[in-house]
C-alpha cells in the first residue's frame, strides 16, 4: 500500500514538473514573441528633401498642462481631438476617459483660448457611454460640433448615433440633435462653396461580421444640420472600409484616404464634376486616424504609422480567420508613430516625410492654419519622455495631448532648404 502511494506521489511530481516545464516554455515563448514584435522596425524611405522644408517648435503638453481651468478634471486617457479657429478664439474638443477603450465615464470636453496659452471651459458632454470623434465645422458663420455616441463595453465597438450641436455665444451649445442613420460614425467635415460635406462609415459590426461590404459615404448639407448622402450607393464598399479622410483642391476636386481595418488602405480621387464616384488605389500600409490638409498645391496627411510595416504581414499558411487574428495581434504588439506624409497625386500614393515625436498610443491630430506658411497642430501620444510602449500597452497606460506650431519654409540655401533651430526628426 505504501509502495503504491509512493508511486502515485512520484507520478504526481513528474506530472507537476512536466507541467511546470511546459508553463516555463510557454511563458518564455510568449515573452520572446512579444520582445521580437516590439523590436521590429521596418525600413522606411523618408522624403528627406521635402522634410528640410518643414519645421516645428518643440511639442508642449497641452492636456493635462499649464493654462487649463483649475476645476478641469481630466482622466488618464486624453485623445480623439479636433481644433478650430472661430471668431477670435481657438477651440479644442477632446475625449477624456480612464483608457483608450469604451467607458461609461467618458466625457467630451471643449476648451477655448484667445492665445492658446490660457484656456477656459466652453462645454462638456457626458452620456454615461463612450463618446468619440469630435469634429468641428465652421459653416455659414456658425460653429458646429459633431460626435458619435458609442457603447460601454471596453472590448466592443458599438456606434449608436452621430449628433450635432451648435455654439451660441453667451448661451453655450444647443441640445444635440441626431444626424443621419444609427450605426454610422462621423470622420471628417469640410465645406466648399455653399455646401458642407461629411464623411461617414457604417461601424456597427465592423469587427464581428467578417467579410461584409463596407459602407463609407459622403454626405452633403446646405445648413450644417440636415444631411443627405451624395448618392444612393456608398463611395467605398471595400470590406472593413472606415475613416474616410478627404480634402478639396482649389478647383473642387476631391482627394481622400480610406483605412481598411483588415487590409491596408486606399488612396482615392474624385472629379469635381462627380464627387460621388471615387477612384481608389490600394496600399498595404494602413494609415490610421488620418488628417489631410492642403498647403498651397500640395496635400499632406498626418496619420499613425506601424513601425513594423504593413498590417497584413505573415502567417499566409493560416486559415483566413486565424490569419486576421494574427495580424491584429501583431499590430497591437508593435510600436507606432505619428507620421507626416505627402500625397503624390500622380501616383496616388502617400510618401512618408517625417515622424513627429510620438510613441505608444498615438495619432489623432487637429490642425488650424495661422498664416500662409504656419499651422497650429495638436496631437495625442503616450508620454514623450516615457517608454516606447507597443500600441496595446499605450492604450491602457494613458495619453497626453500635445501641441506645436508647424512651419513650411521657402528659403533655399545652396539648393537645400535652411533648417530652423530646435527641430529634430525621429525616423524610428
Amino acid at each position: 500500500m505504501r509502495q503504491k502511494r509512493r508511486h502515485a506521489l512520484s507520478c504526481l511530481k513528474r506530472i507537476g514538473l512536466a507541467l511546470f516545464i511546459l508553463l516555463v516554455i510557454l511563458v518564455c515563448g510568449i515573452s520572446g514573441l512579444v520582445i521580437t514584435l516590439v523590436s521590429i522596425a521596418n525600413p522606411v524611405n523618408f522624403d528627406n528633401k521635402a522634410a528640410q522644408n518643414i519645421h516645428y517648435h518643440p511639442w508642449r503638453k497641452l492636456i493635462p498642462g499649464p493654462g487649463l481651468p483649475e476645476d478641469l478634471a481630466v482622466m488618464a486617457a486624453n485623445n480623439n481631438l479636433d481644433v478650430v479657429h472661430y471668431r477670435d478664439y481657438f477651440y479644442i474638443a477632446f475625449r477624456t476617459a480612464p483608457t483608450h477603450f469604451a467607458s461609461e465615464k467618458t466625457r467630451l470636453v471643449i476648451l477655448r483660448s484667445a492665445d492658446r496659452l490660457s484656456w477656459e471651459k466652453a462645454g462638456e458632454f457626458q452620456l454615461g457611454c463612450d463618446l468619440r470623434e469630435p469634429r468641428f465645422l465652421v459653416f455659414q458663420d456658425n460653429l458646429f460640433l459633431y460626435y458619435f455616441q458609442g457603447g460601454t463595453h471596453p472590448l466592443k465597438f458599438e456606434p449608436q448615433q452621430i449628433y450635432v450641436t451648435t455654439y451660441i455665444e453667451e448661451e453655450g451649445w444647443t441640445e444635440p440633435a441626431p444626424v443621419y442613420k444609427p450605426g454610422y460614425v462621423v470622420w471628417r467635415l469640410r465645406n466648399f462653396g455653399d455646401t458642407a460635406y461629411m464623411s461617414v462609415y457604417y461601424g456597427a459590426g465592423l469587427y464581428t461580421t467578417g467579410d461584409r461590404p463596407g459602407d463609407l459615404r459622403l454626405l452633403v448639407s446646405r445648413n450644417g444640420c440636415t444631411w443627405q448622402p451624395i448618392s444612393e450607393n456608398p463611395q467605398v464598399d471595400r470590406v472593413s472600409a472606415e475613416e474616410g479622410e478627404f480634402c478639396f483642391d482649389a478647383e473642387g476636386n476631391l482627394y481622400a484616404t480610406v483605412r481598411l481595418e483588415t487590409g491596408g488602405a486606399l488612396v482615392c480621387h474624385a472629379s469635381k464634376y462627380d464627387l460621388s464616384r471615387w477612384t481608389c488605389t490600394h496600399t498595404d500600409e494602413k494609415y490610421d486616424s488620418a488628417l489631410m490638409f492642403r498647403h498651397g498645391v500640395e496635400f499632406y496627411v498626418i496619420a499613425r504609422r506601424n513601425v513594423a510595416g504593413p498590417f497584413a504581414s505573415g502567417a499566409d499558411w493560416l486559415p483566413k480567420a486565424w490569419q486576421r487574428g494574427w495580424w491584429m495581434l501583431r499590430y497591437s504588439l508593435t510600436r507606432k508613430r505619428t507620421t507626416l506624409y505627402r500625397l503624390d497625386t500622380t501616383k496616388m500614393a502617400l510618401l512618408p516625410v517625417l515622424d513627429f515625436p510620438s510613441k505608444g498610443d498615438t495619432a489623432f491630430a487637429g490642425i488650424v492654419e495661422l498664416d500662409e506658411n504656419s499651422y497650429w497642430l495638436a496631437n495625442y501620444s503616450c508620454s514623450l519622455d516615457g517608454p516606447d510602449w507597443p500600441w496595446i500597452i499605450g492604450q491602457i497606460a494613458g495619453t497626453t495631448i500635445y501641441d506645436t506650431q508647424l512651419h513650411f519654409e521657402e528659403k533655399e540655401t545652396g539648393g537645400y532648404v535652411q533648417a530652423l533651430p530646435n527641430v529634430g526628426f525621429s525616423h524610428n
